[in-house]
């Protein structure tokens, strides 16, 4: 049996063992759970769910023991049909079983009663491990906004594991305060301890043995949540791997987009380091390849660019070469790309190729496969299009699209990051820098930023912790930038490099010595590999 698993590290609390043996079931919350709804609006079906029939093949077993645990209800067998294989390198159906969990709206007043919280569980064997998803947005993040085309971590197939898997707070359906625009109860700290209270009802539900072991694992915002459930719950897992998640302690923080100038991002290819800086310095010193690009981008991209001021316009697409920029180095590797780089004499053409080209661009030396797997990631990346979708008011009345809770929180307690001019700084006007370099706004939402407080507090936990964690960056990621500092680990915690690393947790990728690290590290642990 082949199993290739990812960075496991250690976060915890001084504590002797990572694992809570405590067979305590969380007190159910109070009654009184009503869903509110904004001025004007009306609370729209769960078509995320209700699209999904019927299916008799599941294990009644299973049902019957979810359906008599308390706080759980609604209960649905269903068909996932997006579960990755990672041994067979395919996509395969499984039987899943969707339910709702009865979870506090605020962990530190119970009074305050209860809110729906999405799961999803399947079920591989009952004394197999089990992979907590720590889902950082809604579950449904897909572009078919469908249950049965979620999907499941690698590490569950490397594992042949169990997952269970929530939904973030705030998110998708799982609405403490209802279809509101207000976010009392939105932080890292009450999804923490949402994580903790569903883990252990699970836990002590007999649909999974008492000996088997856990694995919480996400990636990027999700693997943000990895980390922070550690923090707050160090025993409640064996053991804990983010995948390329940030940590920044400012609403402007240039650490993500500052990395990938250096040569260290583009695996110290010193020559494509420089095609790439004095790309962008030609570009943005030269005026009228600006505007000839403007021009084709008019052309070719009329719904980005085909109406507006001119010079708006001409700033939109200063602003696109570095935020394409920051997709390419994302999730396609440099050695597809880096061939468009435009070089000195090429004109308008050349470079509007290069600008426009990101993430969902097919490049010529990409295989089908390849191409196909990052179009799966990508489409659970996207802006849904669902009419479905529930829309949160902000204060100025504007709508936030169903993954924006993210936006929002990170104006509370997540920081964010801007652009970083380091290459092009000098050839600036003021005008253009204060247009490219956005901040956050929290007054916009209505909240109020701790001024990076949680986070150095993380940070600073890191680093007295004695769980076994592993935190896993791709060395071309942006996000990479915003790793954890090595000062910060815990005496069992570690960091794994992926050479050829993007934003995201495909194993598959990973040469000979990367997966025998991992392989001999879980060996360690006790993991059958």
């Amino acid at each position: 049996m082949y199993l290739y698993i990812l960075t496991l590290m250690s976060i915890g609390g001084l504590l002797a063992s990572c694992t809570d043996n405590s067979d305590n079931t969380p007190t159910p919350p109070a009654e009184g759970y009503t869903i509110e709804v904004g001025e004007s609006m009306t609370m729209p079906e769960n078509e995320f769910v209700t699209k999904i029939p019927a299916t008799n093949d599941y294990d009644p077993e299973v049902v019957k023991a979810l359906e008599a645990t308390e706080n759980i209800t609604d209960v649905k067998p269903f068909k996932l049909v997006h579960a990755f294989d990672f041994i067979q390198q395919k996509f395969i159906t499984k039987t899943a079983y969707y339910f709702n969990y009865k979870q506090y709206i605020d962990h530190e007043n119970p009074s305050k009663g209860w809110f729906k919280q999405q799961c999803v569980l399947s079920v591989a064997g009952k004394d197999r491990p089990t992979v907590l998803h720590t889902e950082g947005y809604d579950l449904g993040h897909t572009n078919t906004n469908r249950l049965d085309s979620i999907f499941e971590p690698t590490l569950v197939s490397v594992l042949e594991a169990n997952c269970l898997q929530v939904e973030y707070r705030y998110h998708g359906w799982s609405l403490p305060e209802g279809y509101t625009n207000k976010f009392n109860y939105l932080n890292c700290k009450q999804q923490s301890d949402d994580l903790h209270a569903i883990v252990t009802t699970i836990k002590n539900s007999g649909i999974i043995s008492k000996s088997s072991k856990w694995v919480a694992t996400g990636v990027s915002k999700s693997g943000m949540t990895t980390a922070h459930y550690a923090y707050h719950h160090p025993n409640d897992m064996d053991v804990y791997v983010p995948f390329c998640a940030p940590f920044l302690t400012s609403l402007s923080d240039q650490g993500p987009s500052s990395y990938i100038l250096t040569p260290e991002a583009l695996g110290g290819r010193q020559q494509v380091w420089q095609s790439l800086k004095d790309a962008f310095r030609t570009y943005v010193s030269d005026k009228s390849l600006q505007a000839e690009c403007l021009k084709l981008a008019k052309k070719d991209y009329p719904q980005q660019f085909g109406s507006g001021d001119d010079e708006k316009l001409r700033i939109e697409l200063l602003k696109m070469l570095f935020e394409n920029y920051y997709r390419k180095m994302s999730y396609v590797k440099l050695q597809l790309w880096q061939s468009l780089i435009p070089k000195a004499g090429d004109g308008a053409e050349r470079y509007i190729k290069f600008i426009m080209s990101d993430q969902n661009t097919r490049y010529t030396d990409e295989s089908g496969d390849e191409y196909e797997r990052r179009q799966d990631f990508n489409d659970a990346m996207d802006d849904l299009k669902s009419g479905s979708t529930p829309l949160f008011l902000t204060r100025s009345g504007e709508p936030v699209k169903r993954h924006d809770p993210y936006s929002v929180q990170t104006c509370i307690d997540l920081g964010n990051f801007a652009i970083s001019l380091e290459w092009i700084k000098d050839l600036l006007t003021d005008a253009e820098k204060n247009s490219l370099i956005e901040i956050g706004d929290p007054a916009y939402y209505g909240v109020k930023y701790d001024d990076g407080k949680f986070i150095r507090e993380f940070l600073d936990g890191m680093k007295q912790s004695d769980c076994n964690m592993c935190f896993v960056y791709g060395m071309q990621d942006p996000w990479t930038g915003g790793r954890i500092p090595d000062d910060k680990l815990g005496k069992n915690s570690q960091i794994l490099y992926i050479e050829n690393g993007t934003h995201n947790d495909a194993i598959e990728t990973y040469n000979s010595s990367e997966r025998n690290q991992l392989f001999q590290w879980l060996h360690g642990l006790g993991f059958d590999l």
